[in-house]
């Protein structure tokens, strides 16, 4: 039987006091992996501590057509996050995100480092400000839908190409001009326009400023909007 050792994040637990308990993680060489423990109480007492979201642990498991997880070491327990408990719960939806739009065995070093960055940036940086917690969630939602492939066109028209545009549109995955808009597509202005743009585009270290985070929060409901619908229905699209 082969083992195989890694980083990982778990993403997602189900305890059994009868049967094996089933983890979830993501991790940095082979992607999501499902894996079985033991649920005796001896062996919990032992992983329970560094299996509870969102840890970063190095994980050592077996594979198999049951594959066993073997032994987990905390790497960073990320302690201001669970002190906190809308932060937790951020974390917490962006691990049940990952865990749904991502298959098994798939290995995606850019979608691991992502949730580093993002849980890195929000531990280390709540102190300055409840809108982290905000931001960290609208750009990861982002960031994850074009690590997948599912990033909107947003250069103009999906349709024709023109840029005068002033709506997104779900049906076409992108911007769209007074001509080509559906009844249900979302009227936008430039700076929903231009916040929507740096969310998926520019890189966390690129807001290190309160100011610009307050100033993208300005959007909030419409960022939650937009993101929220798109990603329900890449959802739908992959299940």
């Amino acid at each position: 039987m082969t083992h195989y050792s890694t980083k990982a994040f778990i993403l997602h637990k189900q305890i059994s006091e009868e049967k094996d308990n089933i983890y979830h993680f993501f991790t940095q060489d082979f992607g999501k992996v499902k894996l079985f423990a033991k649920s005796t109480r001896d062996i919990l007492a032992k992983l329970a501590g560094h299996l509870e979201p969102p840890t970063l642990v190095d994980i050592t498991f077996s594979s198999g057509e049951r594959p066993r997880l073997l032994s987990a070491l905390e790497d960073n327990s990320y302690f201001n996050i669970k002190n906190n408990g809308l932060a937790l719960n951020t974390a917490l939806k962006i691990s049940e995100l990952v865990d749904d739009l991502t298959i098994i065995y798939q290995p995606d070093d850019n979608l691991f480092q992502l949730i580093f960055q993002v849980f890195y940036f929000l531990d280390n940086n709540l102190g300055k400000s409840s809108k982290i917690i905000d931001f960290s969630w609208l750009y990861f939602e982002a960031h994850l839908l074009r690590i997948l492939g599912y990033e909107p066109f947003l250069e103009g028209c999906v349709v024709c190409g023109i840029k005068d545009t002033h709506y997104f549109s779900f049906r076409e995955r992108g911007l769209v001009c007074l001509k080509h808009k559906h009844a249900d597509d979302m009227p936008l202005t430039n700076n929903q326009k231009k916040y929507l743009r740096a969310l998926f585009r520019l890189p966390l270290h690129k807001f290190t400023s309160l100011p610009l985070i307050s100033q993208i929060l300005e959007e909030k409901k419409f960022l939650e909007e937009v993101l929220g619908k798109f990603t329900l229905k890449v959802k739908s699209d992959i299940m």
